[in-house]
């Protein structure tokens, strides 16, 4: 099934386009380039393996390589850039970060780890937005509407992380850098396989000083301190091949967490969090043509909010701790009909329990089973795909202050169905309808027991270039939501919202992709333009841009890989809440690496290379011009 293709760059050519040339001129030199992956195997797209160029719904797909060359610091800068990805940040790493997927709520997104969804929170926040880079081996970020393969609140799409599994020889790896604010971070890991055993060990720690995360022309009672953070992590995968058909694996992962932030008072804040998980899973093939993975897992998150450090006094608005536990079944199955023909059905069970200590506090229980199943074919010059999924989510908040319990039962069914048509060897026309839903959370019916689901309709069509070196997609999409729930705010004192669903947004727009290796430069280029827009409020959805893209380009030459990144984002509404826009920025990186031999590579980064002042949220800056050196060791 892996039928993918990699590419070697080729040697410098002097009849490159004239806007290429002066780009890689621009840029500063990198590491020995070894092509873009044109057309890697996906399983995001159908839950089953497929070729990047035969999927019908948008993909993006960023290899371990692709994550080296851009040394970024969090999972949201490494997205930025990539087709259909905003996200708001207030402040700098490690600060609270919104993710917006195809202009969607942050909250209607699905972040999926090696195939089994991580926790949110009591407000549908995703809780491992930064999860260690050191960590990740693929990303595949399925965009539009999932409802029917992933269920609750995969309306935006699904970013869908694969950790690292060791290969080849066994063996060290590992890097060190520094570079602005003192930024200082080391990894060090070691993975191979061996008599049928995979083995992948990797630790890290990441610590900056920061700097002062609020705008004092626009807040002018602040803490000037710097607002630093520091992380450290461990994780650890092993399998071993029982029998031919038989695999079987465990995976530990432990992320802490300490980020200083502020708000508009001359107070210091800090947030403390630690993220575990432990899973253990069995990869089954009953037949040539029957596979099978059965997942558990188990995951807990603690919060502490502290203030001055103290934990934070409760008001009813915040709590100073948060625990929760998520236990997690998934079996998964795929099953090949005939050549061509394919089928995928399974079951995702997840278990959730949230306690928030105070008056103010809550106790959350939440039960969700969802089945699902599809099929995939392929005829002639046509493609199919057909996919349906049933959730039941129980939902129970007790709250503390009165020792209240409100409750919601939901049951939703979500569907897909997609067709393309090849009209030659390259080219190939797609289309899909779905729908989907997002059931309230634990706050929405702690304000409001009778709130229901949101409900959505997508529609998607598109235009899809592929052969040896290239691949492009051109899609237009649109999306509209009913039943969306909205915030009322209540009467004094405490103007306590209230969750309705009075809500109606909808977004449509032009999404753009092409990947390319081109006479010795490897170029990946998006380009979006949208209208994420509140019916009922009449007004642009907050944080997100009209328009948007990126342009990535990189080539070898002389020993050195040379890099150029561009991104750039019109203005945005800050929020609901206020009148502030966002003003529209470009934004320049350039890079510089060098393979030493086959185990060493250097490499350099020069970070919104023009000091470009720009804001992701209103108030809060965003980091300057900055430099950063790597050393990284891997061997081949």
């Amino acid at each position: 099934m892996k039928k993918f293709i990699r590419l070697r760059a080729c040697a410098f050519a002097r009849t490159s386009a004239p806007a290429l040339s002066v780009l890689s001129l621009a840029v500063a030199a990198s590491a020995q380039a070894q092509g873009i992956e044109i057309n890697p195997v996906v399983v995001s797209a159908s839950r089953m393996e497929q070729p990047l160029s035969d999927v019908l719904p948008s993909v993006s797909v960023m290899t371990r390589q692709d994550i080296e060359k851009r040394q970024a610091t969090t999972l949201a800068d490494l997205l930025q850039g990539e087709a259909g990805f905003e996200f708001g940040r207030n402040g700098g790493p490690g600060t609270t970060t919104s993710f917006f997927l195809r202009g969607q709520n942050s909250a209607n997104l699905a972040l999926m780890v090696d195939g089994v969804r991580v926790q949110t929170d009591s407000l549908g926040s995703l809780t491992q937005t930064d999860i260690p880079l050191s960590q990740i081996d693929r990303i595949e970020i399925l965009r539009g509407n999932a409802g029917a393969l992933y269920g609750d609140a995969a309306i935006g799409g699904v970013i869908h992380i694969f950790t690292r599994k060791g290969k080849g020889q066994l063996m060290p790896y590992g890097a060190v850098s520094y570079g602005t604010y003192n930024m200082r971070d080391l990894s060090v890991g070691y993975g191979g396989e061996m008599n049928g055993k995979n083995l992948d060990l990797n630790a890290a720690v990441s610590k900056s000083d920061g700097f002062s995360s609020m705008n004092k022309k626009q807040n002018t009672n602040t803490n000037p301190s710097d607002n630093g953070y520091s992380k450290n992590s461990f994780s650890m995968r092993v399998e071993d091949q029982l029998t031919e058909r038989l695999r079987l694996g465990v995976r530990l992962a432990s992320t802490r967490s300490d980020t200083s932030y502020d708000k508009n008072d001359a107070n210091a804040y800090a947030l403390k969090s630690i993220n575990d998980t432990v899973s253990a899973y069995a990869r089954q093939q009953f037949s040539d043509a029957w596979f099978s993975s059965l997942d558990l897992t188990r995951s807990q998150l603690q919060y502490a909010d502290m203030k001055n450090g103290n934990p934070y006094p409760l008001t009813s608005y915040t709590s100073s701790y948060l625990t929760g536990t998520q236990d997690a079944l998934r079996w998964a199955n795929s099953y090949e009909i005939t050549t061509g023909h394919n089928a995928s059905a399974g079951i995702d069970v997840l278990r959730d329990s949230y306690y928030s200590s105070g008056n103010y506090g809550y106790k959350i229980h939440r039960y969700t089973k969802g089945y699902y199943g599809g099929i995939s074919s392929a005829m002639h010059n046509f493609t199919f795909q057909a996919n349906i999924r049933r959730d039941q989510i129980d939902l129970d908040n007790t709250a503390n202050v009165i020792n209240t319990l409100s409750s919601s039962n939901i049951a939703a069914t979500s569907t897909l169905l997609g067709v393309g048509y090849r009209l030659d060897p390259v080219w190939k026309l797609t289309g899909t309808a779905s729908t989907g839903f997002r059931a309230p959370t634990a706050y929405d019916i702690s304000t409001n027991t009778a709130v229901k689901q949101e409900e959505f309709k997508s529609e998607e069509a598109g235009v899809v270039y592929a052969d040896a070196s290239a691949y492009g997609r051109l899609v237009y999409f649109r999306t509209h939501t009913s039943n969306a729930i909205a915030y009322v705010d209540g009467p004094a004192p405490d103007y306590l919202t209230t969750a309705q669903n009075i809500g109606e947004t909808k977004n449509s727009g032009v999404e753009a992709t092409y990947r390319t290796n081109w006479r010795g430069h490897s170029i990946k280029i998006s380009a979006v333009q949208q209208d994420p827009w509140s019916v009922s409020d009449n007004e642009r959805l907050a944080r997100r841009a009209h328009r948007y893209g990126s342009a990535d380009v990189s080539r070898y030459f002389s020993g050195y890989e040379l890099g150029a990144h561009l991104y750039a984002a019109g203005e945005r509404k800050d929020s609901h809440y206020n009148t502030h826009m966002l003003a529209g920025y470009s934004m320049w990186s350039f890079s510089v690496s060098r393979k030493i031999d086959n185990e060493w590579t250097t490499r350099i980064k020069l970070d919104n290379a023009f000091n470009r002042d720009y804001q992701l949220a209103y108030g809060y800056n965003p980091p300057g011009r900055g430099i950063y050196a790597t050393l990284q060791y891997q061997p081949k």
